[in-house]
């Protein structure tokens, strides 16, 4: 019996540890990781062209609706793809 309760234990901690470093991670690394020059420039582009960067899908976004049509465009017609002729 004792074996069984040492291994939830160690389940159960492994989960709160693991979920400690999520939190750990979103709300001290990733905004410490905005400050860094190249990461300001990326987070400023995105700010600068009102793009919602929490958004779980971006269907909505002009500029990824711009992208999906050229990336089909390109998967579709590239030189070589035998399923465009």
């Amino acid at each position: 019996m004792d074996e069984i309760v040492r291994k939830k234990i160690k389940a159960w901690s492994s989960l709160f540890g693991f979920f400690v470093l999520i939190l750990i991670f979103m709300f001290i690394i990733a905004p410490l990781m905005e400050r860094l020059p190249l990461m300001r420039s990326i987070v400023k582009s995105v700010e600068d062209k009102g793009i919602d960067a929490g958004a779980l899908y971006y269907t909505e976004v002009e500029q990824f609706s711009v992208a999906e049509i050229n990336m089909k465009n390109t998967m579709d017609y590239m030189p070589g793809n035998s399923s465009n002729r």
